[in-house]
């Protein structure tokens, strides 16, 4: 049987990559530090996961696991040698914890003449192929690094932390939603792209990476801050408000033109898409919340990530990303009341966060809508004051 080793068995790792690879007829190695999981893995070799909709939930177990410790120096690296195929699913900033036992193993694999190894890149991170590209530059010679296919993904699943109901009888159980195709950057592979069952090889790649993050993650993250301001716990709480849905749908629709604008492809599969990822968020049965979507704002709120990467994009393309502000506005007013310190300074607090300029056109645009959040204005008269910026002429893409 193939083999294939996933750093990070997390929810990302069992409830997507892991089950993919192991349904693709895959034996599936987690390297982890969590040292319960890992003895839980390596005592049943099986797991559930548990796909949930409105229409109920059905349980499906996961075979031919183990778990190795990613402490154990000297097991791990001996893991990815004799691995077929590697994953990374522990977020972007723990990728620089799993490089050495990565590394060990490359250079263990090629020392006994196994050859290239493609390390599927399951993270939200803009260019994470570069990022690890230049994290493993100083650790692999060039000749170890030819060897090394540093492949993008596009993790499209949703996987929300588990209820204590849902680990009660088994802490491996996972919840998740049906969908569960991971579109990868076909130019990356070095020797060769392994058919596998919903994986999906595109090229050119880095459409289906702006299309994750500009718009799903975008889109997912301002439901997640506008259900902070409206006082919602979950996702479905705040995509079921109307006016949540039309800010949502409004900024994905913006960013969709501009992804066709880029890239030159239709709009209508974008907006479709859009269509049903807003209809994936009111998934009630994953009881996803606004506190896992919504965390790490100053990640989010960051040049090239979710929010400010998607309105420069709608920018760049022609447009003026008016919706998009409002989550970005949503974000700041939620950062300021996580951190009181910032309220003497919110446009400063802003910048720091974007690293846009004071008087960027972008700034001032988020802090008009921050302004609204911060006087507590109901969502309708934000969304008033957008449409007289679109009425005023300056929110289309010409």
């Amino acid at each position: 049987m193939k083999k294939a080793v996933i750093f990070g068995a997390g929810n990302i790792g069992r409830g997507f990559i892991g089950a993919l690879l192991s349904q693709g007829g895959y034996a599936v190695t987690f390297i982890d530090v969590m040292k319960p999981i890992v003895d839980r893995i390596n005592q049943d070799h099986e797991y559930p996961i548990r796909i949930v909709s409105g229409d109920g939930a059905e349980d499906v177990i996961i075979k031919n696991v183990s778990a190795v410790d990613g402490n154990n120096r000297e097991l791990a690296p001996k893991i990815v040698a004799e691995a077929d195929i590697a994953a990374t699913c522990v977020g972007a900033k723990a990728i620089k914890y799993i490089l050495p036992n990565f590394v060990d193993g490359v250079k263990l694999r090629l020392k006994e003449g196994r050859g290239p190894l493609n390390l599927l890149i399951c993270e939200n991170l803009m260019d994470a192929d570069k990022y690890i590209y230049g994290l493993l530059e100083p650790m692999l010679t060039p000749e170890e690094l030819a060897n090394v296919g540093l492949v993008e993904t596009s993790v499209g699943r949703m996987v929300p932390v588990p209820k204590p109901e849902t680990t009660a009888d088994n802490p491996l159980r996972i919840c998740v939603e049906r969908y569960g195709i991971l579109p990868v950057d076909r130019d990356a592979f070095k020797g060769g792209v392994p058919e596998i069952k919903n994986v999906v090889p595109f090229s050119p790649f880095h459409y289906y990476i702006e299309r994750k993050l500009y718009l799903h993650n975008m889109g997912h993250a301002i439901s997640a801050y506008l259900a902070d301001y409206l006082g919602h716990e979950f996702i479905y709480q705040s995509i079921a408000v109307p006016e949540v849905r039309l800010i949502v749908r409004e900024a994905m629709l913006e960013s969709a033109l501009a992804l066709a604008a880029e890239y030159n492809v239709p709009v209508k599969p974008l907006t479709d898409h859009a269509a049903d990822l807003i209809r994936r968020f009111g998934n009630k049965a994953l009881g996803d919340t606004a506190a896992r979507v919504g965390a790490d704002i100053p990640r989010k709120l960051a040049k090239s990530d979710r929010l400010t990467g998607a309105a420069l994009n709608v920018s760049e393309n022609g447009g003026q990303p008016v919706f998009i502000s409002i989550g970005a506005a949503a974000a700041l007013w939620d950062y300021v009341r996580q951190n009181p310190d910032a309220a003497a300074d919110p446009r400063a607090a802003l910048t720091s966060l974007t690293s846009l300029a004071a008087d960027d056109a972008l700034t001032e645009r988020t802090m008009r809508f921050y302004e609204l959040f911060a006087a507590g204005k109901p969502l309708g008269e934000i969304i008033a004051a957008a449409d007289k910026t679109v009425a005023d002429g300056i929110g289309m893409i010409v």
